[in-house]
């Protein structure tokens, strides 16, 4: 329920690859990612979420600063040159782009790819639009975790090849619709978390002789997760998976998916700027500069340290405390921000392109409106609302909710790899894949069409009886909010009536209980999505503006990323409501 989408699971390491031993200390780094191993840290007597957290040498300024051929950006943030600044461009320049368009057919068609968190919502709507539009892709390897290479083809085969969202393949070739994915898709046993991905040599051979593009979409989206944890998926894994880039001969791209959240705690518009090494979301003359190695070394040091029965708990706080103290609402925000200064300071002259989706819900058009796979952001508030749980919610109805469709996201990344792609200009991309710029959309619209969905189509009760709703109620204090829904479960529960003559004392003990967790649940959600219901800034989207102006008219009809062309109110009354009812409350009845 605390997960913005952007997608998925991960873990890597700087720049550089390195060495490690099994113990608690870092070694020094290696210069080769052949060979390197990776152990992480583990505490006797209680499993870690990752098993080898790497150190660092503090004040080695070669392991943090930019590359040295970092390339300068022209003023229209045309493509790079390593010297100088790229030259404006030519009227033959814009006649190409204005008769040709960005070429995305082309450039997907025998192109391989590898693709990390396969499995995540996002990715399978990338996977899914690729071969449905260009079937002559080449091979897409798709990085699973599974504990050997059958198990890795059993989860394709179940959470990909046999997902409803691939009807429309299943449709165009029918009995020959198994065989035609997979001889597309490549699983590849493999661990994000592990040097060199945790590939076998024969796949690391071959993966690094024919890849064109990775595409990183894995990621720890829980917002109030372990440091360590969230630090191992977000901001180590795509620098091991950047290392490995460096290993493949053909590659033309290195795409990064990220999140607009990166941008932490400032109101205003926020641009599509890369990071730089040490960035903070605050005053940086109050405040010491943000130091990745450190806070791995900090949270590797807490885990040696702290009582084993308390370093979860620890490193809930600690990572929330150090999110705030840089200005991000919370460790996912974080360590993805941290994740993008590793991949920044180290690229090279690896072509670099990160694309940050704002909050991603189902798809709007294609392949069929309104498929989603498990809770995104605002789903949690939309199900227990219409289910008459959540009357009240702590929110400002005038915030602005960037939302934006999970088939648009994808058409923004195929799009971004294929300009970039041709090119293979090393030079570092960064594109807001956002609606509150150009389409903007309230809370109080959101919970509105909500009421009216579920007042024209209402959800039923363990009874089969219809769940009857009233308007929301909005509260602008975590204090307001509390009492009140403490006192709206009592009285829903029975519990807030006077004790009967007959009443069971081990009953109402038991309903107590369960009427305590279920506030605490709700007020902890609050918490957690606090920062967010009454969010000020809103994602500058020009980059994407201008790849939108730069793609042919049959490339905007076929791969369609404007957002303004979206109506809200038919988005969440016939496609995104009626995906929640079919895709998360009728899978969860189910199970």
């Amino acid at each position: 329920m605390s997960s913005f989408l952007l997608g998925f699971a991960s873990a890597a390491l700087p720049c550089k690859p390195s060495m490690m031993i099994a113990s608690t200390r870092m070694a020094t780094r290696a210069h080769s990612n052949q060979g390197a191993s990776n152990t992480f840290l583990s505490s006797k007597g209680f499993r870690e979420p990752f098993l080898h957290l790497l150190r660092f040498p503090q004040n080695n300024v070669r392991d943090i600063a930019p590359s040295q051929n970092m390339a300068i950006k022209d003023t229209d943030n045309r493509n790079c040159r390593d010297v100088g600044i790229a030259a404006p461009p030519t009227i033959m320049d814009m006649a190409r782009d204005w008769r040709d368009g960005v070429g995305i057919i082309s450039f997907l068609e025998r192109r391989n790819f590898l693709i990390t968190g396969a499995t995540g919502f996002l990715a399978k709507v990338l996977i899914e639009k690729i071969l449905r539009v260009a079937p002559n892709v080449g091979k897409i390897f798709l990085l699973i975790k599974a504990k050997d290479e059958q198990a890795a083809m059993d989860r394709v085969k179940n959470e990909i090849i046999g997902c409803e969202l691939f009807i429309c393949l299943k449709q165009k070739y029918g009995e020959e619709y198994t065989s035609f994915m997979l001889s597309k898709l490549v699983p590849v046993k493999g661990d994000i978390q592990e040097s060199n991905m945790g590939i076998g040599n024969d796949s690391f051979r071959q993966i690094t002789q024919e890849v064109d593009v990775i595409v990183n979409s894995a990621a720890n989206t829980t917002f109030d997760e372990r440091y360590d944890a969230a630090l191992a998926a977000n901001t180590i894994a795509p620098s091991w998976l950047l290392s490995f880039a460096k290993n493949c001969k053909k590659l033309s791209l290195f795409l990064h998916l990220s999140t607009t959240y990166v941008n932490g705690e400032r109101p205003g518009i926020l641009m599509e700027k890369a990071f730089e090494m040490g960035e903070s979301r605050i005053d940086s003359s109050t405040q010491s500069k943000l130091d990745v190695h450190h806070e791995i070394n900090l949270v590797s040091d807490l885990i040696e340290t702290l009582p084993p029965n308390e370093v979860p708990q620890k490193l809930k706080e600690i990572g929330l405390a150090r999110a705030r103290m840089y200005g991000w609402q919370n460790v996912y925000e974080l360590t993805k921000a941290m994740g993008e200064m590793m991949i920044n300071a180290d690229r090279g002259r690896v072509p670099v392109v990160i694309v940050r989706p704002s909050v991603i819900e189902s798809t709007f058009r294609e392949p069929f409106p309104g498929w989603i796979q498990g809770n995104r952001m605002v789903d949690p508030l939309i199900l227990s609302y219409g289910k008459g749980r959540l009357p009240g919610f702590l929110v400002d109805p005038d915030t602005v909710l960037d939302v934006i469709p999970a088939d648009l996201v994808a058409n923004v990344i195929i799009a971004a790899m294929a300009k970039h792609g041709t090119t293979a200009s090393p030079s570092i991309d960064v594109y807001h894949a956002a609606s509150s710029t150009v389409n903007p959309i309230m809370m109080c619209d959101v919970l509105n069409y909500s009421r009216d969905y579920f007042a024209a189509s209402p959800l039923t009760d363990d009874q089969g009886d219809e769940i009857q709703i009233t308007d929301m109620e909005y509260f602008s204090s975590i204090d307001s909010f509390s009492s009140y829904i403490q006192k709206d479960i009592a009285e829903k529960s029975g519990l807030s009536k006077e004790i009967g003559p007959n009443s069971n004392p081990k009953q109402r003990s038991r309903l107590e209980a369960r009427c305590k967790r279920m506030a605490e649940s709700i007020i902890h959600l609050a918490k957690l999505y606090e920062p967010y219901a009454f969010y000020r800034a809103r994602f500058d989207s020009w980059n994407t503006r201008k790849l939108m102006e730069q793609m042919s008219t049959e490339e905007g009809n076929k791969f369609p990323i404007d957002l303004r062309s979206i109506n809200w109110e038919d988005y969440f009354t016939n496609a995104h409501i009626p995906g929640l009812k079919r895709h998360v409350i009728k899978k969860a009845s189910s199970s």
